[in-house]
């Protein structure tokens, strides 16, 4: 097997699975890829399958379907551009491609996804914001707004939204500086908080969300969660999944497809924008509730940070290892995005 191949099966199938990808749909991938070149076609292909089961389902009003085919489709795009960095236009062109199909699942998602952009810096920062539906006279709901890491995008985390809205928490997601589509003007950025605030005061023009936040996101997103909570008075509350106190030394450890994909998301010099981002004296001025969430089963962001991450944070922090958890908590999904959801929406004083 192409060692490329062996190294995204080692350490992503969980990820993959625990996103809108069947275990069947996984294993046909498996078998009818050879070469690590076939990759991105290969899940754009699936994508269509998708994709054309979504427009019959629209084409026959049955709104549930089409939209669950639509998000399917676009997850596999995602997964298509996902470490294929190495060629631009093909990484480009699933993007173009997810976009185009996360378009057609807006209106029949329920609630529906609001697409919106928002400049930051001469750049545009896609996302989506869903607002949960209320009884009449009710307040307007909080909102939590969602951060990708380094190489995953908003749509990466649908699920952990559909957690949130479930709980009665308006959500946001947006891809920042060098996420997504994003990452093709701008890089990621050790004050990647300034782009969160510019989320941050979009949202808080809408008239149909309250401009309290919780910011949370998984890997780098938590991170940076952080670092928006220390600059912000907006935000309420903070959560990390499977985070950092700072991602320093990390780059020469990466495996070598890992490592490549570091260029088109970190920029020139990978190492040295790890270096760049660091919680150190941040965290004094993080006074709200803050949630980390680590597996136990994670050599990429140990525990060990979440122990610094609390004995510095001002604020009050609840730190919950799941043991066999690996990175982002993919393998254990469910009991880890239930656990997310619940204490934001707790936390907020959301009552459903």
């Amino acid at each position: 097997m192409d060692d490329r191949l062996e190294s995204m099966y080692r350490r992503f199938t969980w990820r993959i699975l625990s996103n809108y990808v069947t275990p069947f749909e996984f294993d046909r991938q498996q078998k009818a890829i050879s070469d690590y070149e076939q990759w991105c076609s290969s899940w754009l292909t699936l994508a269509a399958e998708h994709g054309a089961r979504g427009d019959d389902a629209a084409a026959s009003g049955r709104r549930v379907t089409a939209g669950d085919e639509y998000i399917r489709a676009g997850l596999c795009c995602h997964w298509a551009s996902f470490m294929f960095c190495h060629d631009r236009d093909a990484y480009a062109g699933a993007l173009e491609q997810m976009a185009g199909y996360w378009a057609r699942a807006a209106r029949f998602v329920d609630p529906p996804m609001d697409l919106v952009d928002v400049p930051f810096e001469g750049v545009l920062l896609h996302g989506y914001v869903r607002v949960p539906p209320g009884a009449p006279g009710a307040p307007r709901p909080p909102v939590a707004v969602l951060l990708p890491g380094a190489d995953s995008t908003k749509e990466e985390l649908y699920n952990l939204a559909e957690h949130l809205l479930a709980r009665g928490v308006a959500i946001a997601a947006f891809d920042g500086p060098g996420q997504g589509s994003v990452s093709l003007e701008m890089k990621l950025r050790p004050d990647y908080e300034l782009a969160v605030q510019a989320v941050l005061d979009a949202l808080s023009a809408r008239d149909d969300v309250d401009a309290r936040f919780c910011v949370g996101g998984i890997s780098y997103g938590g991170l940076f969660a952080m670092r928006t909570a220390a600059v912000d008075e907006r935000v309420e509350a903070a959560f990390a999944m499977s985070s950092w106190y700072t991602p320093a030394g990390r780059f020469a450890t990466m495996e070598p497809l890992s490592r490549a994909g570091q260029y088109q998301h970190l920029g020139e010099d990978p190492a040295a924008t790890m270096e760049a981002i660091t919680l150190s004296g941040v965290l004094d001025k993080v006074t709200v509730p803050l949630l980390q969430v680590f597996g136990g089963d994670d050599p990429a962001s140990p525990p060990s940070h979440g122990e610094r991450v609390a004995a510095e944070a001002a604020g009050p922090v609840t730190t919950v290892v799941i043991p066999e958890g690996v990175h982002v908590l993919n393998n254990v999904w469910p009991q880890a995005r239930a656990l997310v959801a619940d204490w934001v929406a707790e936390t907020l004083g959301v009552e459903r």
